[in-house]
C-alpha cells in the first residue's frame, strides 16, 4: 500500500517565507530598538564599572578582615573524671602577641558545664602549644576552643 503524496504544485512549508505580519499577530511585534546598545551608554558603562569595583573591594576587604588575627587548631581533648576536662590545642598569631581564648565544655545535651579563659602570654614564637583543665559542674562529653581574640596590653 502506497501512502498519499502532497500535489507537486503546493509549495512546502520549508519554501514559504514567513510573512512577517502572520508572526506579528501571532508574537506580538517588538517595540524597534533606538539607539546604541547598553555598553555603548556611558552613564551606564560607567554604573557597571564602579558596581563591579564596589563588589571586588568588599570580597577584597572581606577575605583581609577574616586573615587578621589569631587562630586556633584542637589538637585533643579527654575527659578525665566527673568534673574535669583537659583540652591541648595551638594558637598561631603574630609574634609578640598576647592572646586570650575562650575554651568550654558540653555535656550530652550540648549544655555548657564548664568555661575557661585561657592567656596565652606575648612571646616571639608564632605558633604555641597550650593544654588546660576545665573544671565542670558535670560529666562533660567534649572541650573545645570557642574563639580567640588579640590581647591589647
Amino acid at each position: 500500500m502506497s501512502s498519499p503524496q502532497a500535489p507537486r504544485d503546493v509549495p512546502r512549508p520549508a519554501d514559504r517565507p514567513l510573512d512577517p505580519d502572520v508572526l506579528a499577530a501571532r508574537y506580538g511585534r517588538r517595540p524597534p530598538r533606538s539607539g546604541p546598545p547598553w555598553y555603548r551608554r556611558p552613564a551606564r558603562l560607567a554604573a557597571a564599572v564602579v558596581g563591579a569595583a564596589l563588589v571586588l573591594a568588599y570580597g577584597v576587604w572581606l577575605a583581609v578582615a577574616q586573615s587578621q588575627g589569631p587562630s586556633y587548631t584542637e589538637i585533643s581533648h579527654e575527659v578525665l573524671d566527673d568534673r574535669t576536662a583537659q583540652i591541648r590545642f595551638s594558637v598561631t598569631r603574630d609574634p609578640g602577641t598576647a592572646v586570650r581564648c575562650q575554651v568550654h565544655a558540653l555535656d550530652d545535651s550540648s549544655s555548657e558545664v564548664g568555661l575557661l579563659q585561657v592567656d596565652v602570654p606575648a612571646s616571639p614564637e608564632r605558633d604555641v602549644e597550650e593544654t588546660v583543665q576545665v573544671r565542670t559542674t558535670s560529666r562533660a562529653v567534649t572541650v573545645g576552643v570557642e574563639s580567640c581574640s588579640a590581647v591589647s596590653s
